[in-house]
């Protein structure tokens, strides 16, 4: 079946059986997550089409991936679609369905993925980094075994900071700004778990070059009263979605809240008596209590009471379309945020979530609040963060504004 298939860049005639055994499993959950008649029939097509050109082989990521990325660009069969999204965004159902975690990078078995699996668990247990966090840092340190040639645990003994300065210079020479700094970071952290893992024999984090970064160079983009007004008042309260939409943005404005941490909210936590939230802040890795004003408790009530979809998810935010019932991403709530930033025309001023909490963090200044005070509300680790707030704190630095030298008859 695979050297015919290799001949004639086409798959064959038959579904495999593996796949046509729970192609029936596999549209009954699309029908159960309310995919609508026309994605229902283009997945199932997609499925059936990936079945043929599996052959005999088991079902698993790295087949997946090799379908996606060779298998789909030299079949030539006709009436299929070659909609790289829609093959992936397909496949990845079919792995959930068969309980796959599609999440994990799908390195092939060996020595690099026992490795890779080792600094996963030092990334959870000794550093608390956040999923998305981890990810990153494995994907850059695997493009980095792969640039650097490393195949066994005794090639790392022959690594020097020349070779070290000379990979990270290299690498990020081309990348934008935050992916060089990127870089940077994932391999100090992995040269760092290297040595505590006794696979080299001196610390060559030193050897990493510092990209250059002026944090304090420009003022950061905030928004006025009358912009975040423009943005909630996009969402359409006439609608279960625009309802769990207003809510989100409310929370964002008036409670500083992180994305992420919007996602994480769960229905627990959500204490209409007192009057607060709490969430655990992965970041902090500390549970954190916020005291929520008259509009966010509305926003909240009337969202959980008359518009949240039935779901077993202990989730707030969930997806109101399929997968219907899923808890919302912290990419999903950057994506709506960016939707009503669109239809309130503010779609060269929004394009995430900080934007509204460097807002709250600039009213909160503007207010009267010290920078410790911003610091401890929003989260801060280190004021040092809380800084770059100083520089849209208009109304204190004019009180500490010199006259332009030399200018005749300045006002003192």
């Amino acid at each position: 079946m695979l050297k015919r298939s290799r001949k004639r860049d086409t798959c064959g005639d038959t579904c495999a059986k593996a796949v046509r055994s729970i192609l029936e499993r596999y549209a009954q959950y699309l029908i159960s997550q309310g995919y609508s008649a026309r994605r229902h029939r283009r997945c199932v097509r997609v499925v059936e089409h990936f079945g043929r050109w599996l052959g005999r082989r088991h079902i698993r990521q790295s087949v997946v991936a090799e379908f996606l990325d060779h298998g789909l660009l030299a079949c030539q069969c006709s009436g299929v679609s070659r909609d790289r999204k829609l093959n992936r965004a397909s496949l990845h159902l079919l792995l959930g369905v068969l309980g796959l975690d599609r999440r994990e990078a799908p390195y092939p078995q060996g020595w690099q993925c026992d490795l890779l699996k080792r600094y996963q668990d030092h990334l959870i247990k000794a550093r608390g980094l956040a999923p998305a966090s981890i990810s990153q840092h494995l994907r850059y340190t695997r493009a980095m075994l792969v640039g650097l040639g490393v195949r066994r645990d005794s090639q790392f003994a022959g690594w020097t900071a020349e070779l070290i300065e000379q990979y990270v210079s290299g690498t990020g020479r081309f990348a934008s700004s935050p992916r060089s700094r990127h870089v940077v970071w994932c391999a100090r952290a992995f040269l760092r778990f290297l040595l505590q893992d006794g696979l080299i024999p001196k610390d060559l984090a030193g050897a990493v070059p510092t990209v250059a970064r002026w944090r304090l160079a420009s003022l950061p983009t905030t928004l006025c009263e009358k912009e975040i007004t423009r943005l909630i008042g996009a969402a359409d309260l006439r609608t279960p979605l625009g309802r769990r939409d207003y809510a989100i943005v409310v929370c964002l404005s008036e409670l500083g809240l992180r994305g992420s941490d919007i996602a994480n909210l769960e229905i627990e936590g959500v204490d209409f008596a007192a009057r607060v939230l709490r969430l655990h802040q992965r970041k902090e890795r500390q549970a954190a209590v916020f005291p929520m004003t008259q509009r966010v408790c509305s926003a909240l009530r009337g969202y959980l009471k008359n518009s949240r979809p039935r779901s077993a998810s202990p989730a707030v935010f969930i997806r109101h379309h399929a997968p219907l019932g899923k808890p919302l991403t912290a990419v999903g709530v950057c994506e709506v945020v960016a939707r009503l930033a669109r239809k309130a025309g503010l779609r060269d001023r929004v394009h995430g979530t900080h934007v509204l909490r460097r807002s709250f963090a600039s009213r909160m200044l503007n207010a009267g609040a010290t920078l410790k005070q911003v610091a401890d509300f929003l989260g801060h680790a280190s004021i040092d963060t809380t800084t770059l707030y100083a520089k849209v704190d208009l109304a204190t630095l004019s009180r500490v504004a010199l006259p332009w030298p030399g200018r005749k008859g300045a006002r003192s």
